[in-house]
């Protein structure tokens, strides 16, 4: 084969396939970057977590904790469980004529929890998954065009594969407490402790096989792990007014309790000359990291209004300066010196608004809707895809968001029935980060390009309250009537 590296083959193909990770990644990073992407509690999630100053379900452990002392002992809550259909479209993605497009359905997150009475104080203990969502994306291709036969005249067939993944999970576990301090004011306080893991992979291969049956060989794999332990503390109160309700709720700064991470890279190029032949392995684990999340402060009113409530909310978040993810050791990459990789996270300022209503239409049925805002935070992100990239650009997807709610609540004589469905819409101007001048293709970073997202939930949740007198009272009803037959 001609002395030329296999590595000039690969900028267009791993650039062209990126587009598309890039478009599917959007999801990912919004559950990172925006701080109101997916809301926790039956009620709440209708109301489109407008709840600080008006929270009445289990949702109150994340939203508003000094609710505990007012809330309806519900017993068990089964946080609503639905799917949720996704549309991500990116219009103009290598030139003004294409677009990419990304459709998914699948289930939305629970949570669970129950409220019980201890040494006659009362308590909540909850689980939920705060942020789930794994992208596997695996493309082959078999293609010889111009521009590979120009480097590669003697090239009979050629296979090109790239899988790239992307997994972002935090569990929480936590115990609620309240108390009431008058009869108008009550103090709460949250601890959740947090299982987070964060990975990603990158694994590029060309294969090129000649007329003359000689075979060269190309693969660039690039991954990291994160993995923390943590503890959130949440510190709520509210007022009782004559005419409405205040809340406050404090979201202090994660509280580290294990960091560490990994990083992989390894490049491996053989079969075109011995001069070209390259084998570079880098692998380190145990690697200093950090998660960093910062504080917050949301204040929200519960207004009265005849048989039904307006539910008003502000949530101001505070920024993180830029701070590494995962300290990375330079690597070799097979060049004369050692490459530096960063992975590093920037937060600006958030301020979000939100406004909900609840409906009464009969005693035991109610209707809800919401509209909140949810902007996004990130001005640095640390992702996989910035990993691979061969640019100096930072590669940062994320939009702002606005969400819509509706549905209803029945109220049954043995448990609570949710029903309802939400709407999120995100539409922003995108620049591509790649600039390449190929003969036949070329890609224009100076076109402005348009992502679009859209997600439905359909959701259903169920309040039973297990250790209430009413249960008992129906059991008991069933029982007697039993034992006279």
């Amino acid at each position: 084969m001609t002395n030329l590296c296999l590595k000039t083959i690969d900028p267009w193909f791993y650039k062209f396939v990126s587009l598309y990770f890039l478009l599917i990644s959007l999801q990912t990073f919004a559950q990172q970057g925006n701080y109101r992407f997916n809301n926790f509690g039956n009620r709440s999630i209708l109301l489109s977590g407008n709840v600080t100053g008006s929270v009445s379900d289990l949702g109150l452990v994340y939203y508003n904790p000094s609710f505990l002392t007012d809330v309806e002992n519900v017993g068990f809550s089964l946080n609503a469980k639905g799917y949720q259909l996704v549309s991500i479209k990116l219009k103009g993605a290598l030139n003004e004529d294409s677009n990419l497009d990304n459709t998914s359905f699948k289930g939305t997150s629970v949570m669970a929890g129950a409220v019980f009475n201890l040494l006659g104080t009362r308590f909540v203990y909850s689980y939920f998954t705060k942020a789930n969502n794994n992208i596997n994306l695996n493309y082959s291709s078999y293609y010889l065009n111009d521009d590979i036969l120009s480097a590669f005249p003697d090239a009979e067939k050629h296979n090109a594969k790239i899988s790239l993944q992307s997994n972002n999970r935090d569990d929480w576990t936590g115990i609620t407490w309240a108390k009431k301090i008058s009869d108008n004011f009550n103090l709460g306080i949250s601890a959740f402790a947090s299982i987070y893991n964060y990975s990603g992979r990158s694994d590029l291969n060309h294969t090129l096989q000649s007329t003359d049956n000689e075979v060269a060989f190309y693969q660039n794999v690039t991954s990291f792990n994160q993995k923390s332990y943590g503890i959130f503390i949440k510190i709520g109160a509210n007022y009782h007014f004559p005419k409405f309700d205040l809340g406050l709720n404090i979201n202090l700064p994660n509280i580290g309790v294990y960091n560490k991470g990994s990083f992989n890279y390894s490049e491996v190029l053989s079969g075109v000359d011995p001069e070209y032949n390259l084998f570079v392995d880098n692998s380190f684990n145990d690697l200093s990291a950090k998660r960093k999340e910062p504080f917050g402060v949301s204040i929200g009113a519960g207004i009265p209004i005849k048989k039904g409530k307006l539910h008003l909310n502000v949530d101001y978040v505070s920024g993180l300066a830029q701070y590494s993810r995962i300290d990375i050791p330079d690597i070799d990459t097979g060049e004369s010196t050692l490459t530096p990789v960063n992975f590093d996270e920037e937060r600006k300022t958030i301020i979000n608004f939100g406004v909900g209503a609840e409906f009464f239409l009969k005693e035991n049925f109610k209707a809800y809707g919401g509209f909140s805002t949810d902007y996004y935070a990130l001005v640095d992100s640390a992702n996989i895809f910035d990993l691979s990239s061969d640019g100096t650009k930072n590669i940062n997807v994320g939009d702002n968001f606005y969400h819509l709610s509706l549905g209803v609540n029945w109220k049954l004589k043995w448990a609570n029935l949710i029903m309802g469905i939400t709407y999120t819409n995100g539409s922003n101007n995108f620049v591509s980060p790649y600039s390449l001048d190929v003969d036949g293709f070329d890609i224009d970073n100076n076109i402005n390009s348009t992502i679009k997202y859209t997600r439905w939930q359909f959701v259903v949740g169920i309040d039973v309250p297990i250790f209430s007198k009413k249960v008992k009272e129906i059991m008991n009803k069933k029982d007697k009537s039993g034992s006279e037959e």
